[in-house]
């Protein structure tokens, strides 16, 4: 009811006066065409005089009844200084003084009152619309208004408007363009007038200028009016252009007003600079601005498609229309105007004007709702605006593909960078760093690759010759004394690992199957220390290259955001999907138990990455999704592949060798020093032992026999 109430009220009450812009009355170029060549008018006037001369007193008799036809023959008053007798006045007739209205009015004047008496006049059906097809088949009747649907169209307004004399809506008196009309308006938020202006320029630039006047009282419009534009539009073959656009000026009755350019998502947003209040009132609006890739080029023509109002407003349109200005000796192949909702269209509700070639005229017929839209589209002749600069071009495919350019140059950089990086680390002999601690643990994993119980034994026999604990054998019982409670020569790994052996009060541990779990849990901790403190060091060397890497990336994303309005928002955009992306990266990798888990774990990683691609296609391009994650997947395999034994550890695995070496070549001189006590956890580490057998001059210190039994247990 609310919906029919307001159709009562907006249909018919501005049925007096339709939409054109008064910058569109004030345009040189406009005004121009309606005026006559004054070299033109001066031979008109010599041969006006020359027929006077010859004419025959008939024809003159004929040319005097013809003027005075148009003319006024009014009594004077005797005061007059005009007056007396053979004083006449002689005034221009109403009808000749409209004539001479009509002939001074410009272009676009001319658009709006052709409008409006398509409107009035039910005696002729309005002009219909056509639009070109691939098949060169106009679709015709597609706007079918004979003149008894036109009266009854009227019959139903006048009833409509006697509805809304009886009702009890409050009202206002505001000026409406292009005339400045005293128009009769409900004193409710709604826009009673929007129109625009729009030029196709020869080189595909379009020139806009849109009056919107607008009633606000404090409940909608509480702040000043945004206007809002799809960033992407889909041309005829699917495929997604996006639009570039450039706000010259914006003003509210009359005053400049600074807005900006943002972007969220999908949508263009024309806001204001610093917010501000909207006291209750009218208001008009004015936003001139160009916009760029809204004319779609295909093999036989090439198409203009604009969204009048651009995204749907939440408040009722009163009066919508636009004039469209063609490139110079342009003719157009179709139009089509349609208004109503996403999905559903129609075309008999607005109404179509051509003063000229190149001139078209669109005023919609009744009021746009709420969620409803005007959409206008012109086919052009092939070539209409073909005339587009290099640089022009030049930066069309930059912006309309600088997404896809700059990912894919991050692309290339990261993976070069990382072919470059492999081929030196595989050819260097660089010694590692001094500073990397390297325990009988992770001595045993460089030279040998492997992390076993031979590595916790060799944890032991360093326990020993820190003099923490004992390792001796009672009767074929193995035991490990714990010697003192001073632990500051260990690291915290070490310390959890210790006491998972011997507990808190606990200073004998008797190695037999009643200690199995004791020592089974401290062999499981090391063997997870010691994989941490591998995946610590690759993380050391492989620092500078994934930093780097990442550098990229987010320099290809900030080059990316930066081709969009809203610099900030797009690319803390970019880089919370980019780390959606490599969630789902790490948990589709992960190996989950029971059998379930991981399938689940893999279908979630899957369907949340499509979901993460989806949201990423408001600002950028499909290709550039798909580079992005390729990017992240080249990160991960390039740090895997420098992981590797041969990556960057491969300078620690050849000092362990060289190690190795070493004490094979200097067995007999260590085994009678004091060398001996500080390498027998690295003797053991290594498998040196056949080389290191007791002697009498190590047989105090000498463990590696009673470990090899004490392996034989575990």
């Amino acid at each position: 009811m609310k919906k029919l109430f307001l159709a009562v009220c907006f249909s018919f009450i501005f049925s007096d006066v339709w939409a054109a812009t008064h910058t569109m009355a004030s345009m040189a170029e406009a005004q121009s065409a309606s005026n006559a060549n004054p070299l033109e008018t001066s031979k008109k006037l010599i041969e006006e005089r020359q027929r006077f001369r010859t004419m025959s007193p008939e024809e003159m008799q004929e040319y005097l009844k013809e003027r005075l036809d148009q003319v006024v023959i009014n009594e004077l008053d005797k005061s007059d200084g005009l007056g007396g007798n053979g004083a006449v006045n002689v005034q221009k007739s109403e009808a000749q003084k409209e004539l001479e209205a009509q002939q001074n009015k410009s272009i676009f004047e001319k658009i709006y009152d052709k409008a409006m008496n398509n409107l009035i006049d039910t005696s002729k059906p309005r002009p219909a619309a056509k639009i070109y097809t691939d098949d060169k088949i106009s679709l015709q009747n597609m706007q079918p208004q004979a003149a008894v649907e036109a009266q009854q169209m009227q019959n139903y307004q006048n009833a409509q408007r006697q509805a809304w004399l009886n009702s009890n809506v409050n009202m206002i008196d505001i000026l409406l363009p292009p005339y400045r009309q005293k128009t009769l308006v409900p004193a409710q938020e709604h826009i009673p007038y929007l129109f625009s202006r729009i030029e196709l320029l020869p080189d595909g630039l379009v020139r806009l200028t849109d009056t919107i006047v607008v009633v606000a009282n404090g409940n909608k419009l509480k702040e000043s009016i945004y206007r809002a534009f799809p960033k992407f539009v889909i041309d005829r073959s699917g495929e997604r252009q996006k639009v570039d656009f450039n706000l010259l000026n914006v003003s509210i009755n009359g005053t400049p007003v600074d807005y900006k350019l943002s972007d969220r998502n999908n949508y263009i947003f024309m806001e204001p600079a610093q917010k501000f209040e909207l006291s209750p009132g009218v208001y008009e609006y004015q936003f001139d601005y160009t916009i760029d890739n809204q004319i779609f080029s295909y093999d036989e023509f090439d198409e203009f498609y604009w969204n009048l109002t651009g995204s749907v407003w939440n408040l009722v349109i009163s009066r919508a229309g636009a004039a469209v200005i063609l490139p110079p000796n342009t003719k157009t192949l179709g139009q089509i105007a349609l208004s109503g909702y996403p999905g559903y269209w129609r075309d008999d509700t607005i109404a179509f004007t051509q003063e000229q070639d190149n001139v078209l005229g669109f005023v919609s017929q009744t009021p746009l709702f709420i969620g409803q839209a005007m959409n206008i589209v012109i086919s052009l002749p092939k070539g209409s605006v073909s005339n587009v600069s290099w640089s022009k071009m030049f930066l069309r495919f930059v912006n309309a593909n600088g997404d896809i350019l700059f990912s894919a140059m991050g692309l290339i950089a990261i993976a070069l960078s990382y072919l470059v990086s492999w081929n030196y680390i595989r050819k260097s002999k660089n010694k590692p760093l001094k500073s990397i601690y390297k325990n009988s643990s992770l001595l045993r994993y460089f030279a040998k690759g492997v992390i076993d119980k031979k590595s916790f034994a060799a944890f032991l026999l360093e326990l020993y010759r820190k003099n923490i604990i004992d390792i001796e054998e009672n009767d074929n019982n193995i035991l490990l004394v714990k010697k003192t409670d001073n632990l500051s020569s260990l690291t915290k790994p070490e310390k959890k690992a210790l006491h998972f052996l011997f507990g808190n009060d606990e200073a004998i541990l008797n190695i037999n199957s009643f200690s199995a779990l004791k020592i089974n849990k401290a062999i499981e901790f090391m063997q997870k220390n010691t994989n941490k403190q591998i995946r610590q060091l690759n993380f050391r060397l492989n620092i500078g290259y994934l930093l780097f890497s990442i550098g990229m990336l987010l320099f290809a994303e900030a080059a990316i955001a930066f081709l969009n309005y809203d610099f900030a928002y797009n690319f803390m955009f970019l880089v919370f999907t980019t780390c959606m992306l490599v969630f789902c990266l790490w948990l589709f990798q992960q190996k989950f138990t029971p059998k379930w888990k991981n399938t689940t774990s893999h279908i979630a990683a899957v369907l949340l990455a499509c979901i993460t691609a989806f949201v990423m296609l408001a600002i950028v391009n499909l290709w550039t999704v798909i580079i992005i994650a390729v990017t992240l997947v080249v990160i991960q395999e390039f740090s895997k592949l420098y992981a590797q034994r041969n990556g960057l550890l491969s300078a620690y695995v050849k000092e362990a060798q060289n190690f190795a070496a070493l004490l094979k070549s200097k067995a007999d001189a260590i085994c009678l020093g004091k060398d001996f006590a500080h390498n027998q956890a690295a003797i053991l580490a290594l498998d040196l032992e056949e080389c290191y057998p007791p002697l009498e001059q190590n047989k105090n210190i000498y463990k590696l026999d009673i470990i090899s039994k004490l392996l034989e247990k575990i």
